[in-house]
């Protein structure tokens, strides 16, 4: 008897005739060349799996923010998963039995009139920059009726917040990129008018190097430094006014009055403790107030909590210029884009030389840029649809760096501490070869090669070091 297997994927219609894609297990819609933009209006997850990766994985190929051919389109999951998303529910419009419940297809209307109130852009190109993906981070929230969101996404604070911030833009292990990137971009948008401040939230503290919040808090003794210190109350005996630590009181499981030596009574008390004292286990000091300093997480340097830099956490929403420019898709034209991290235009890439190495911002910081030799047959088949070489798809998970191809030459830049230039240089070396060795693997006749690295220090000349990259190109 022949076994009936489920289709990797169906398409199926509701009553209001809208075409639901149902995801029967983990597909790559993008790859499915059978499938076009225009054949569905919405999509429904359907996968359930014991290893709760391939639950999450089918909602990442599918997504509406990250497939092009499922992109802004409601998503819905199988209501088998209600609870178990994680992050990834900020991406789901709802959760149905069926991709034909009446709840699900009168949510997809609401969706799709929203979009038509705001003469949405739904078929736009596909996103290559980093830059261009937090635009289309924007343009889903609009489509969504989402229109306000904080200045940063702090985890157990959600009013205000904006959650799709922790989805897709700033990753994990990239705080100085996140907040610089952030900054930037809320400024550029308060410019143009595309956002309005609407209230205070929070005034927190970070690095002032990094721009980290992970920091952790330390009282430390004032004459060695050390955070081995413990507090104990201080006695005043009112008899004979001695005033000293209460363990200089104990005595047998009594108070004594080392001065006096009388007992201290309980009854018709003739003692209080006005205070606390602390004291080092190491170097035996004594103090009244113990110093704080608070050490970053992220790069283990340490601050007293005056040289912490304060950031106010700022709720803003969307004007209307704002939910216009971002529903019609204008922003690229008018936002300068220039200081995002990831994939960028070469001539992006010079601007941000040219922008962010003068003094007052890149301060003690060093600019590094490496550059490789590559050699991909894979560029000559390129269709012209394809807006993103295939080498770039592979390294674009690389936001700690800015990157841009010229011709063969293919460049990396970071910003780096005082101190941290020889790691800097390796890690970049190592990280982006071995992930280009992966590709070389997959990829027959490429070839590549590190060939120079180019150090910008405060007060070089940054022209002079532009053109130094453009003359070695040649």
């Amino acid at each position: 008897m022949k076994q009936h297997t489920q289709s990797p994927y169906n398409i199926v219609t509701n009553r209001s005739q809208h075409r639901i894609l149902v995801i029967n297990e983990p597909v790559n819609v993008d790859e499915i060349p059978e499938l076009q933009f225009e054949d569905f209006d919405a999509i429904f997850i359907n996968v359930i799996d014991s290893v709760m990766d391939r639950n999450m994985l089918a909602i990442r190929l599918a997504s509406p923010l990250l497939s092009e051919k499922c992109r802004f389109k409601p998503c819905f999951v199988t209501r088998r998963l209600t609870g178990w998303l994680g992050k990834a529910e900020v991406i789901v419009d709802g959760y149905a039995t069926t991709p034909t419940d009446d709840s699900m297809a009168r949510t997809i209307e609401d969706i799709y009139a929203n979009m038509r109130r705001q003469n949405f852009l739904l078929g736009t190109q596909p996103v290559v920059t980093h830059a261009e993906e937090v635009i289309r981070l924007c343009r889903y929230a609009i489509s969504r009726g989402r229109f306000t969101f904080s200045s940063q996404p702090t985890p157990g604070l959600a009013e205000g917040y904006m959650a799709l911030y922790y989805y897709t833009l700033w990753f994990a292990g990239q705080q100085t990129m996140q907040a610089e990137e952030r900054e930037f971009f809320h400024n550029q948008l308060l410019k143009l008018g595309y956002i309005r401040r609407t209230r205070f939230i929070d005034r927190i503290h970070v690095c002032p190097i990094c721009n980290s919040s992970h920091l952790l808090f330390f009282e430390t003794c004032p004459e060695c430094g050390s955070s081995d210190i413990h507090e104990e109350p201080v006695i005043h005996h009112f008899r004979c006014a001695n005033v000293s630590p209460e363990s200089t009181y104990e005595q047998d499981g009594e108070l004594i009055c080392p001065k006096c030596k009388r007992q201290l009574r309980h009854i018709g008390v003739d003692y209080d403790r006005p205070s606390s004292i602390y004291s080092c286990r190491q170097c035996e000091h004594t103090f009244m107030y113990p110093n704080m300093r608070a050490l970053c997480t992220n790069n283990r340097k340490a601050w007293r909590p005056d040289e912490l830099r304060p950031v106010d956490v700022e709720e803003y929403e969307f004007t209307p210029e704002g939910i216009r420019a971002f529903a019609a898709n204008e922003v690229e034209k008018t936002l300068n884009l220039t200081g995002f991290y990831g994939y960028s235009s070469m001539s992006d890439f010079i601007s941000y030389l040219q922008q962010f190495t003068t003094p007052e911002i890149l301060g003690d910081a060093m600019v590094i840029v490496g550059r490789f030799y590559i050699f991909d047959p894979a560029l000559d088949d390129m269709r012209s649809s394809d807006a993103t070489p295939p080498v770039v798809q592979t390294l674009q998970r690389f936001f700690n760096y800015k990157q841009a191809m010229w011709g063969n030459n293919y460049y990396f830049l970071c910003r780096v501490q005082p101190g941290s230039l020889a790691k800097a240089l390796a890690d970049m070396e190592f990280e982006v070869k071995e992930q280009l060795r992966d590709y070389q693997d997959l990829h027959k006749g490429f070839e590549f090669e590190m060939v120079d690295t180019y150090v910008f220090h405060p007060g070089d000349d940054v022209e002079q070091f532009i053109r130094r990259i453009e003359e070695d190109r040649k």
